[in-house]
């Protein structure tokens, strides 16, 4: 909040000075200038030598103001009180040890040594009133702030500034409207600041700052670049930079960034070390990420790298060292875990090829599914059911991802009927299913056919909504109504007859972009529609079907004897279930 407007703040320090004041001036201004950029370290060792050549109360009062900026209260308050013995009428220490006060809460006291100090001076002095409404606006926290109590001393401050010079009163009164929640005063006075110095880069970054809190992320990338172009060195521009491009999911830009805020700062903070991490992280430089985690062994008792260790190692298929990190994450920090660490753990372990790790894979992935809103889970843990052949687990999971999908994908219903259709024939065979008798068996077994023509009508219609087709829904619907009838021939006829001509229809006129190949499809659709003829005694339309398959396949030895011998209906298709299309692709979401 200090900046190169700092004139009256340097005048006390500088009357009845030796020959050498223009340089401590100059280190003075540019010292302020480094806490303002957060470059700490630099600002430290320029104010630490100052103090200690010249223990001024006024140097101890600089000394104390980077402590107290870069959060080293104790020191700040030792400081302070070393120049206040130094010089009882300077006010200044008195100012900045209610600066400590307000850091640690006590608005009490922290009141009454700027009310006092302000007495002092008869609120004559500039600085005493801008140092006093300083120290109200430098925490974003309720107790540690008074963002009214600022914009009364800046008023009187203001009424100083005859010439309107002084652009520090301009931005102190932007920070008291900032933490009013005030934004349209907030930039007015921003802007005047810019209209007194016009190359101000603290200006444009706080102005962004304020676009950034209301989520306009565009607009806060807009007035970050400006500050950058005013001032590449100002370091905290560039971390707020990096929150804006990673709320737009810029996220390598915004690790770039944040890299630079570090380089610009000089800063080991290890949080914020750990945020590049983060980046690193989303920007999927994940040995990026573990390249800052690494730095951060020792220095910090944070769970949270043990979570950012897990993310990354399991990107990366290191799936033992992912699920040894997020195991000790999760039991030393269980109130701060979240979705995706239940996630990545999950996935992690179904990576260790043993059957213990893929079965706490479902388990964990199935913690995570109910909080996660980026992935639908239901749908990872459908394909793993899908995969191992548990197919009615799988029917059940991607019901669930539809259901907690506000946009279902056309392979969700894909899959789901797949998977019913799958399980079906496995019913009353499945060891892990409870038993039944032969018309329960019966009964289930339709239940799930008839969940798969279910589910793939639904695909078909949203493909269609679309402009598009897949075929493939109405071959398996088909087989679907056949099979979920047994007992009933004509019905099952019935049933499957129009659906199968409907593939043969759009299987003939596929999508420009359809390779698939349809011939084995078609061939097993024209025998059972052959099939159907047969059972109506329409040998006619039955040798028409049985044609049609030669057409395609010449040699097909039990057409042949179909033709040639005593017309017995073929079944319309083998009792197992078609395999899944792997390779099918239908369209997108």
């Amino acid at each position: 909040m200090m900046n190169n407007q700092k004139q009256s703040l340097m005048t006390i320090l500088f009357v009845g000075a030796t020959m050498t004041a223009p340089l401590m001036a100059q280190d003075v201004q540019t010292a302020l200038k480094d806490v303002e950029a957060e470059r700490y370290t630099k600002a430290g060792q320029t104010l630490t030598q100052l103090a200690t050549s010249a223990p001024t109360a006024d140097n101890q009062f600089y000394l104390g103001y980077y402590y107290l900026r870069s959060g080293q209260l104790d020191k700040a308050k030792e400081t302070f009180q070393k120049g206040a013995t130094a010089d009882a009428k300077n006010q200044l220490n008195n100012i900045g040890l209610a600066g400590v006060a307000l850091a640690k809460g006590d608005g009490a006291t922290a009141k009454s040594l700027i009310d006092n100090a302000v007495a002092q001076t008869k609120s004559k002095s500039q600085d005493v009133l801008i140092r006093g409404a300083e120290m109200y606006t430098l925490s974003d926290q309720p107790k540690q702030n008074d963002p009214a109590a600022a914009l009364s001393l800046l008023t009187v401050a203001d009424e100083k500034d005859k010439k309107n010079e002084n652009a520090e009163i301009e931005m102190l009164m932007g920070d008291a409207y900032f933490l009013k929640n005030d934004g349209g005063n907030a930039i007015t006075k921003y802007e005047n600041a810019l209209a007194i110095s016009p190359n101000l880069a603290e200006a444009n970054y706080k102005i962004g700052r304020l676009y950034l809190r209301g989520k306009n992320y565009a607009k806060a990338q807009e007035f970050f670049k400006l500050a950058i172009q005013n001032d590449p060195e100002f370091a905290p521009t560039y971390r707020a930079y990096a929150d804006a491009l990673a709320n737009s999911r810029a996220y390598k830009a915004a690790a770039q960034n944040y890299e630079l805020y570090v380089q610009k700062s000089g800063t080991t903070d290890p949080e914020q070390l750990l945020d590049v991490a983060r980046y690193k992280f989303l920007a999927q430089d994940y040995q990026g990420a573990i390249t800052y985690l690494d730095q951060l062994k020792g220095k910090i008792n944070n769970p949270i790298i043990d979570r950012m260790y897990g993310w990354a190692y399991s990107a990366l298929g290191k799936n033992a060292e992912s699920v040894e990190s997020l195991n000790r994450f999760i039991s030393t920090a269980p109130q701060k875990v979240m979705a995706d660490d239940y996630k990545y753990l999950g996935r992690a372990q179904a990576q260790l090829g043993t059957p213990q790790g893929d079965s706490l894979s479902i388990v964990n992935l199935e913690k995570a599914a109910p909080m996660d809103t980026t992935e639908n889970l239901y749908r990872e843990i459908g394909k793993k059911f899908y995969e191992t052949k548990r197919y009615d687990k799988a029917a059940n999971y991607y019901s669930k991802t539809i259901q907690n999908d506000k946009k279902p994908q056309n392979n969700d219903y894909l899959w789901l009927g797949l998977a019913n259709y799958q399980y079906a024939p496995r019913v009353g065979r499945d060891s892990l299913a409870a038993p039944m008798d032969t018309a329960q068996i019966r009964q289930v077994k339709q239940q799930y056919y008839l969940r798969a023509d279910s589910a793939f009508a639904l695909m078909a219609q949203k493909i269609e909504a679309d402009g598009k087709k897949y075929p493939l829904a109405y071959y398996y619907r088909a087989g679907a109504n056949y099979y979920a009838y047994p007992k009933d021939q004509e019905k099952a006829a019935s049933a499957a007859s129009p659906l199968y001509e409907k593939f043969i229809e759009q299987a003939l006129s596929p999508d420009s972009t359809d390779k698939t190949d349809y011939k084995r499809y078609l061939i097993t659709s024209y025998k059972a529609l052959a099939g159907f003829a047969l059972l109506k005694k329409d040998d006619a339309k039955a040798k028409e079907y049985f044609d049609k398959v030669l057409a395609i396949d010449p040699n097909d030895e039990s057409v042949k004897r179909a033709l040639e011998g005593p017309k017995a209906a073929p079944t319309p298709a083998s009792k197992a279930a078609p395999k899944a299309p792997v390779k099918k692709k239908v369209a997108g979401k």
